[in-house]
Formats: structure tokens, C-alpha cells, sequence
């Protein structure tokens, strides 16, 4: 294509103006939310029903039951009885009612059951008064074989110590009596009642019986018998010729070993005097119901035989100890080596003295094993 001549150039383009920003929307206004609705109030549950009660059952016809008494009546007290009383006062060898009395009496803590010697001083009045105090109405001396007389089989046969007298029988007490032991079960304000030592030469014992009924007449009481001589005094020497010998002193009373002077014979009646130790025996009843009479007669016998208002011996105990081979400082300084007759006491255990009783005197140590010990518990008021 031909261009017309002298023609004008074209104008250049304008540029496009400027974009102008877009306005921003409106704000939105939000509404604002719902309040929640209220809380709905549940109504309560419904009660339950109340509970059918149900008739109970017929009952069986039965017989009517008596009515229960208003009172049970109760058991009959336990009658009165004084076989044991108050650990004091006991009834043996009879019934509950009646038997030969026996009063406990010794020291803490080896008492004993003695019996009692009536001579005579044992009265109604006595045995009245120890009646009622145990809750009975009579009382009276008792009388029988074998209760007033130790019985042929009575083996070990208690001692018997002395006689009881009471305040207000009339009965005076001797100026040189020696109390043994006093009833502390009675009232102290209303009577009393005392044990005294006595060798009981009779050798009658005293009964007793109770009742709640009056007695009928009683036969008269059994003849006394005549008095025995008395005893003979041991000769002088007789202390001389048995040694105790402290093994044990730290008790009360020592504890003591035996040696006696005897002839060196077996029978230790003839021959020269040696000294020699106590055996104990090999069986522990050789003694029998004489085995407190044995010792007794070894305490006196050291003792001299004294005799006193103020002091006796109660009892012994006896303790065997092994024999040693060799000399030995807790038996008293025993040695064996110094002795060359043994002597052990086999028989007639109530003789007067231990020399008059049945020896067996040996060359030879204890054929036991043992030595022979005691204690002597004396009583001094």
C-alpha cells in the first residue's frame, strides 16, 4: 500500500491512569448471642409404694403355757463347816462336823498343821466358842479311837505342840507359859485364843464336833492314862560329841553339815573315838514318818537339849551334798583326807540322842555318794 505524501506521524497513546484502591468493605456488626435458656427444674421421683405387709401365718393351736413364776427360788446355802477354816483351824480324821483339831502354826513361810494336847484345858467352853465363831450353835469335845490316839495307820504323824486356852474360861495361864501362836481369826475385842507349847504327857489329843442342834448326853471321855516318866537328861558330854558346821551362810538359818564322835567299831559303840561325817543315806525314805523327829534330835542335840519359854525348834530341812574327792572350801573347809571313819544313821531314829541310835560306822567314804546337811528353824518369841 502506497502512504499518501507529507503525511502526519501518528500521536503517541496516553497511559492509563492510575488504579485506585479498592474501599474496604463495611464493618459487619456481629448480633449478639442468645442468653442460654434457664435450667430446667426436674420434678422429684415418684415415691415408692409403701411395703404390702403380709398377714403373718395362722398360728397352730397349742396348749396355753403357765405363766413363769415371779420368783426362781434359790439354792439352799452350803451348810457351815470348819474342815478348813480360814486356813487356820481344821477337822481331820473324822467329818465335816467332827474330827481331831489341828491349828496351823510356824513361821513364814514353813508353817504346819499341829495337833493340840487336851489336858484337861480343852472345855466345853473352848470348843463352844470355836463352834460359833465358825457359824454354828454347839460345840463340844470329841471322843473317839483314833482321833483323841494317833491311828495304827497314820505313817507320818503330825507334832503335837502344846494346849489352847481361851480368855473368859477361868482357865489361868501358867506364869511360864510359852505362846506358840495366837487365833488371829477372832475378834480381838470379843475373845481370843492362844496356842501354848507343852510336851503333852497324856498323850491325849483334842476333838472337837459341831452342830446346829442340841447334842444329846454324851458318853463320859475315855480314862486318862497315866503319866510317863520323863525323859532323862542327856548326859553333859552329849554336846561335845556333834558338830554342825557352817556350809551356807549367806541364808537364814545356815545351812550346816553334820560330823559326830563315835567308836570306831561298825557299830560305833566300841573301840577308840574318832570324829567322823554324817552320811546321807542312799534311800531318801529310810527315815520315814521319823525323818522330823531325826533332825530335830541333831539341832537340840547341838543345842545342849536347852529348854526354854522363849525359843524352840520348828522344823528342819534336810540337803545332801556330793561327796568330794579333795579338799574343798565351799562345804566348811571339808577335806576328806582328814577323816578315817564314816558314820550313817540306818535305824531307831527316835532315840534321845543320835549316839543312841542304829549306826553304821565305815572305813570307807559315804557308800551314798553324799554327805548329810541341815537347817534347824527356831522359833524365838
Amino acid at each position: 500500500m502506497t502512504m499518501a505524501a507529507n503525511s502526519p506521524p501518528p500521536s503517541p497513546k496516553r497511559p492509563p491512569p492510575p488504579l485506585k484502591s479498592p474501599k474496604p468493605p463495611p464493618t459487619v456488626k456481629l448480633s449478639p448471642l442468645p442468653k442460654p435458656p434457664p435450667p430446667v427444674k426436674l420434678s422429684p421421683p415418684p415415691k415408692p409404694p409403701p411395703p404390702v405387709k403380709l398377714s403373718p401365718p395362722p398360728r397352730l393351736s397349742s396348749p396355753p403355757k403357765p405363766p413363769p413364776p415371779s420368783r426362781y427360788p434359790r439354792p439352799p446355802p452350803a451348810p457351815p463347816s470348819l474342815s478348813s477354816f480360814n486356813d487356820t483351824l481344821r477337822l481331820v480324821r473324822g467329818s465335816e462336823l467332827k474330827g481331831r483339831l489341828e491349828v496351823k502354826v510356824g513361821p513364814y513361810p514353813y508353817p504346819e498343821w499341829v495337833t493340840l494336847c487336851d489336858d484337861g484345858s480343852f472345855t466345853t467352853y473352848e470348843a463352844m466358842l470355836i463352834c460359833q465363831k465358825c457359824g454354828f450353835l454347839y460345840g463340844r469335845p470329841y471322843y473317839a479311837n483314833g482321833i483323841n490316839s494317833f491311828g495304827a495307820d497314820e505313817v507320818y504323824r503330825p507334832d503335837t505342840v502344846g494346849n489352847i486356852i481361851c480368855k473368859g474360861d477361868g482357865e489361868s495361864i501358867p506364869p511360864d507359859a510359852f505362846v506358840i501362836t495366837r487365833l488371829l481369826f477372832f475378834d480381838q475385842y470379843e475373845m481370843w485364843c492362844y496356842v501354848f507349847q507343852s510336851t503333852c504327857p497324856n498323850q491325849v489329843l483334842v476333838g472337837l464336833e459341831c452342830s446346829n442342834n442340841p447334842f444329846p448326853t454324851a458318853s463320859p471321855p475315855p480314862p486318862v492314862p497315866p503319866r510317863p516318866p520323863p525323859p532323862p537328861f542327856p548326859p553333859p558330854s552329849m554336846q561335845n560329841d556333834i558338830k554342825l558346821i557352817v556350809v551356807d551362810d549367806n541364808q537364814v538359818p545356815h545351812i550346816n553339815r553334820v560330823e559326830l564322835r563315835v567308836n570306831s567299831s561298825s557299830d560305833g559303840h566300841t573301840g577308840p573315838s574318832v570324829w567322823a561325817p554324817l552320811c546321807a543315806p542312799s534311800n531318801d525314805d529310810v527315815y520315814g514318818y521319823y525323818e522330823r523327829t531325826f533332825g530335830l534330835t541333831i539341832c537340840k542335840q547341838a543345842d545342849g537339849f536347852k529348854t526354854s519359854p522363849f525359843r524352840f525348834y520348828a522344823g528342819v530341812e534336810f540337803i545332801k551334798y556330793a561327796l568330794p574327792t579333795g579338799p574343798i572350801s565351799s562345804l566348811g573347809g571339808f577335806d576328806p583326807a582328814q577323816y578315817t571313819r564314816w558314820v550313817t544313821v540306818v535305824g531307831n531314829f527316835d532315840a534321845y540322842t543320835v549316839q543312841g541310835m542304829t549306826l553304821e560306822v565305815s572305813s570307807q567314804p559315804c557308800a551314798s555318794g553324799f554327805i548329810l546337811g541341815l537347817r534347824c528353824f527356831e522359833v524365838m518369841a
